[in-house]
């Protein structure tokens, strides 16, 4: 069957969106590697997000060209009707594992950089929440239809739920969990003492997560616009929107990560703060000065710092402004004294100093 107008303006919308996300992905890959760290959970769910956002976006092609997605049923024939039942419901259960998979994405990253005891028990309250509906909702649609070949099939005597309420109440769901995590590390994010740029760069990455949220409420709107008399005609603001959240989505929780590439747009303090140091998580910054020392063994000339930014996640959110335990991170600096001045006795020069903050 030949592609429609509203078929070619899915696929294309669609496919720019899914390049972006890839992309994303993929600069939050590089951005791992270049400071050395180590794939973590948030990771791998990010990345199987983004096999099951193309996944979508193929089953979109296929719903558009043999499925009839974007013309009136009446235009149809059987083995196309047919087609676009089963396309239909084997893009719900795609739909169904990228959602919680992106969300618990979210969550572990967040849990990467927030490591304090409150914030990380109300985490993983609510990462089984998400994986507990994202199962549940998984189930629903697998017996949504008895036999589920009636789902497709209209010729088959089947018992199947209200399939528009279905989505409905998931999407209600959806839009809670997405203002949700939205709001969760903004407690921590808003005692940062940062410059106005930083805020600046912060509040995009925020409006960004918005857009978002505005995205899963306006999906709410369209599902009511889906008529079960031409549904192959009336789902197409549905489709467009189902795919256009989980994208931007993920774009959004990338780009904390993505950051770690562009040194030029590192978060940095501000004006009256000085140049302080920063925190890494979840490693020791392990320093190696040489120097001499001066007239009186309590000065120290410190040159040629060299830190190791190994599994350090400073660089993606600083946490400046808050109090040790409101970051669960320890600063330990290792100093070492290389270069014994002459006319100091062995005993007095030699070992290292440790600090610990």
């Amino acid at each position: 069957m030949a592609l429609t107008s509203r078929g070619v303006h899915m696929i294309v919308i669609v496919s720019v969106l899914v390049f972006l996300a890839t992309l994303a992905v993929v600069m939050r890959l590089l951005a791992r590697k270049k400071l050395r760290m180590k794939l973590g959970s948030d990771d791998y769910l990010c990345v199987v997000a983004l096999v099951c956002l193309w996944g979508m976006m193929v089953e979109l092609a296929l719903w558009c060209t043999i499925g009839g997605n974007g013309s009136h049923i009446w235009d149809l024939d059987t083995a196309t009707k047919l087609n676009f039942g089963k396309i239909f419901l084997s893009n719900q259960f795609t739909y169904f594992i990228l959602c919680p998979a992106l969300r618990l994405s979210i969550v572990c990253f967040y849990r990467r950089l927030f490591t304090t005891r409150t914030f990380q028990r109300v985490s993983t309250a609510i990462m089984w929440i998400i994986g507990l509906w994202g199962a549940a909702i998984f189930l629903v649609c697998a017996l949504q239809c008895r036999p589920l070949a009636g789902y497709w099939d209209k010729s088959i005597k089947a018992q199947c739920i209200d399939g528009n309420q279905f989505f409905i109440v998931n999407q209600i769901f959806n839009v809670i969990m997405d203002f949700v995590l939205l709001a969760l590390p903004l407690p921590i994010i808003l005692r940062l003492n940062r410059s106005w740029a930083d805020r600046f760069a912060l509040a995009g990455v925020f409006a960004l997560g918005g857009f978002v949220c505005f995205a899963s409420i306006f999906r709410i709107v369209v599902l009511f616009y889906i008529d079960a008399d031409d549904t192959t005609y009336t789902v197409y603001q549905a489709t467009l929107w189902t795919h256009i959240e989980p994208s931007v989505g993920m774009v959004c929780c990338c780009l904390p990560s993505i950051r770690g590439l562009f040194p030029a747009f590192r978060f940095t303090k501000s004006s009256s703060q000085g140049t302080g140091s920063k925190f890494s998580h979840g490693a020791s910054a392990n320093r190696d000065a040489t120097g001499s020392a001066a007239k009186s063994q309590s000065y120290f000339k410190m040159q040629d710092i060299a830190a190791s930014r190994a599994e350090s996640e400073e660089d993606l959110v600083p946490l400046d402004g808050l109090s040790e335990s409101e970051r669960g991170i320890t600063v330990q600096t290792d100093i070492v004294i290389n270069n014994a001045p002459s006319h100091l006795p062995a005993d007095e020069w030699r070992g290292a100093v440790r600090m610990e903050k």
